[in-house]
C-alpha cells in the first residue's frame, strides 16, 4: 500500500485508541471553544504514525546502493519483518523520547511508546500484506513472500474511509472556525475526487465521472449532516476515529469476500476451458472491490480474465503465449538478476522478438498488467518470422538484449517509450 494511506491509518489509529482523554467543544451547551486534550496526545499520535510507515524507509536503500533490483531483493524486506518489529520499535522509542524532551512534548513512558510504535509498524506490515506485491513478513528466517491479493497497492477508496472522518474531527474542534474549515476541506476532497477521476483515466483504470460526484455528495453528508442541533460538535475526536477504524475493518471484511468470490470465478474459468492449472490467483483492480483480475498459469502460457463482480461475468479473456523453451531465454536465466525477477513474479510471461539486428527476450509479470494488455500479443502475432519488430510491452519488463552471435551484451528494467 502506498506510504501516505500508511500514514494516515496510523495517526487515525492514534487518535482512536493512544490519545488520551479528550474532551470536545460540546458548542451550544454551554460549552467551550474548542475541544481538549490530553497532554500526551501528539506525541502519541506522532509515533504511531512515525511508525506506520517507518518501514517504507528501504525504498531509499536502492538507490543509495546502486541496486536497479532492490525494488524486488530490499523493498518490503526486513523493516517489514515480524520478526524484526520489535527491534524497531525499542530502537524508535529511544530516539524518540529526547527529542520528544527538545521539543517539549510531554510523552508517555517508554514501554507504552513502545508499544504505540508496535501497532504503527504493524499495521504496516498487515497492509501491505493485504497487496499482491508480497512482503517479506518473516525476513531474515525466511525470505518468502506474502501476499493475500485483497486490495489494489493504492486503494482510493480505502483511503478516503481513514482520512475522512478525522478531517471531520478537526472541523467539529473549534465551532467558531467550523463553517471554514469544513468547506475548505469538502472542496479539496472533492477537487481529490476529480483528479483520482483523471489519474485512474490516464493509467488505464477508468471509471464513470459520477463516482465522483457520488463521492463528493458523501463526504458533504460525513462533513455537514453532524452540524444539525450541533451534534458534532459533542463528539470526541477518538469516537470519530474508532467509527472510521470500524468502517475500515468492515471495508477489509469486504474485500476478504469479494477476493474468495474471485478466486472461485477465476477456478470457474480454467475449469470451464478445462485448462492444465500450475498456479491460479485473482487479483482485485481499481476503482471498486467489484473490479478484478483472474490469472492461470498453464503449460502453454498465462491466461489473464477480468470480470466484475458479484455476476463474476468476464470482461476480456487473454492468453500470454510462453517462449520458455528458446534458447536465448534459457540464456537468460542463467543471469542473477533475472533470477532475481523470477524469484520475485508470480505469473512471468517470456517474449522474444529481433530488434535492429539484436536479438530481444523480456520477461514480464501479469500481475502488473494494466486492463488486458491485448496489444502486446497482437503486434507478436503479426510480426513474420524473423522480421524487426519493437513490441510495446508492458511495464516492469526485464530485458536482456543479444547479439547476432547470440551473446549476452545488455540486460536490466526496459524504460518505458
Amino acid at each position: 500500500m502506498d506510504t501516505i494511506t500508511h500514514g494516515i491509518v496510523g495517526a487515525l489509529a492514534g487518535r482512536a485508541f493512544f490519545a488520551g482523554r479528550d474532551e470536545p467543544a460540546n458548542f451550544g451547551s454551554g460549552g467551550r471553544p474548542a475541544a481538549m486534550s490530553s497532554a500526551t496526545a501528539k506525541a502519541a499520535i506522532a509515533a504511531c504514525t512515525i511508525g506506520s510507515i517507518f518501514p517504507d524507509i528501504d525504498i531509499f536503500a536502492g538507490p543509495l546502493a546502486r541496486n536497479p533490483l532492490a525494488i524486488m531483493e530490499w523493498h518490503r524486506n526486513i523493516t517489514h519483518s515480524l520478526v524484526m518489529l520489535p527491534v524497531w520499535a525499542l530502537l524508535l522509542a529511544a530516539v524518540s523520547l529526547p527529542l520528544a524532551r527538545r521539543l517539549r512534548w510531554e510523552a508517555p513512558p517508554f514501554a507504552k511508546l513502545a508499544g504505540i510504535y508496535a501497532v504503527g509498524l504493524s499495521s504496516h506490515v498487515f497492509l501491505d500484506v493485504l497487496t499482491s506485491f508480497g512482503t517479506m513478513t518473516w525476513s531474515p528466517l525466511n525470505y518468502s513472500r506474502m501476499a493475500w491479493d485483497w486490495l489494489f497497492i493504492i486503494d482510493f477508496t480505502f483511503s478516503a474511509i481513514a482520512l475522512a472522518p478525522q478531517l471531520a474531527a478537526w472541523c467539529y474542534r473549534e465551532p467558531a472556525k467550523f463553517a471554514r474549515r469544513a468547506g475548505i476541506t469538502w472542496i479539496a476532497l472533492s477537487g481529490g475526487a476529480l483528479g483520482v477521476y483523471g489519474f485512474a483515466a490516464v493509467s488505464g483504470f477508468g471509471f464513470p465521472a459520477w463516482v465522483a460526484g457520488v463521492a463528493s455528495a458523501k463526504v458533504a453528508v460525513l462533513f455537514f449532516a453532524p452540524r444539525i442541533r450541533g451534534a458534532g460538535f459533542r463528539w470526541k475526536r477518538a469516537s470519530w476515529s474508532r467509527v472510521a477504524m470500524a468502517a475500515l475493518c468492515a471495508y477489509l471484511a469486504c474485500a476478504a469476500w469479494a477476493h474468495r468470490s474471485a478466486m472461485a470465478s477465476t477456478a470457474k474459468f480454467a475449469a470451464s476451458q478445462h485448462l492444465q492449472v500450475q498456479s491460479l490467483g485473482a487479483l482485485p483492480l481499481p476503482p471498486t472491490l467489484t473490479h478484478w483480475a483472474g490469472v492461470v498459469t498453464t503449460p502453454d502460457g498465462v491466461w489473464r480474465t477480468t470480470f466484475r463482480l458479484p455476476s463474476g461475468k468476464l470482461e476480456s479473456t487473454e492468453l500470454y503465449a510462453a517462449a520458455d523453451s528458446n534458447r536465448y531465454v534459457a540464456e537468460a536465466k542463467t543471469l542473477r538478476d533475472v533470477q532475481v525477477y523470477l524469484w520475485f513474479a508470480r505469473f512471468p510471461v517470456w517474449q522474444v522478438q529481433r530488434v535492429r539486428g539484436n536479438t530481444v527476450a523480456e520477461v514480464t509479470d501479469v500481475r502488473f498488467f494494466r486492463q488486458n494488455f491485448q496489444k502486446w500479443n497482437d503486434d507478436l502475432q503479426s510480426a513474420s518470422p524473423g522480421a524487426e519488430s519493437r513490441v510495446n510491452a508492458p511495464g516492469f519488463t526485464f530485458q536482456i538484449v543479444f547479439d547476432a552471435a547470440g551473446n549476452i551484451i545488455s540486460h536490466g528494467f526496459r524504460r518505458p517509450e
